[in-house]
């Protein structure tokens, strides 16, 4: 299996994604005239919500990213039993990824009053357009997201100009 993946493994994924994307615009493209008038429409209210043209995409993209993780986890456990030592900077990594999203969630902010003006419209507008509650958790839980993701994309950046940096003096 590993020398067919090896051999064979871009092309088959590339194959998988062209017919994946050709299914979903021959559904998106065989929604009824109705449909597509009212997708196009600027003056559409929640209606506009209801057409099940995306639904294949959706679905295929939600099945996809399941199958991704489960794959990953089943090689990460197989690799991490095959070498355990050498798997420790993987580990190490993952932990250093678990401290930074903790500490991102951890020092979020909470309290949707003491959020921007604008910020607080946006809540506002998402409430009132999907009908649900949004909560100082949810917030927590965004923000935090957001805070863990800026601080890994200056992580990334750093360490690209170091190794950059780096690689000029060897």
């Amino acid at each position: 299996m590993y020398a067919f993946l090896n051999k064979y493994g871009q092309a088959l994924a590339f194959g998988i994604g062209v017919l994946v994307v050709a299914i979903f615009l021959i559904s998106i493209f065989s929604g009824t005239d109705a449909e597509m008038e009212l997708l196009m429409s600027e003056s559409a209210g929640p209606e506009k919500y209801e057409t099940g043209v995306f639904d294949f995409g959706l679905g295929i993209s939600l099945f996809l990213t399941g199958l991704a993780f489960v794959v990953a986890l089943i090689f990460g456990i197989a690799q991490f039993a095959g070498d355990p030592k050498g798997s420790l900077k993987g580990l190490i990594g993952l932990a250093v990824l678990g401290v930074i999203v903790f500490l991102g969630y951890s020092t979020a902010n909470g309290d949707i009053s003491q959020e921007t003006p604008e910020i607080q419209n946006a809540i506002n507008k998402f409430m009132d357009s999907q009908e649900t509650d949004f909560t100082s958790g949810n917030l927590k839980f965004i923000s935090g997201a957001i805070l863990a993701a800026l601080v890994m994309l200056g992580l990334s950046i750093a360490t690209l100009v170091v190794f950059g940096i780096r690689g000029l003096f060897k």
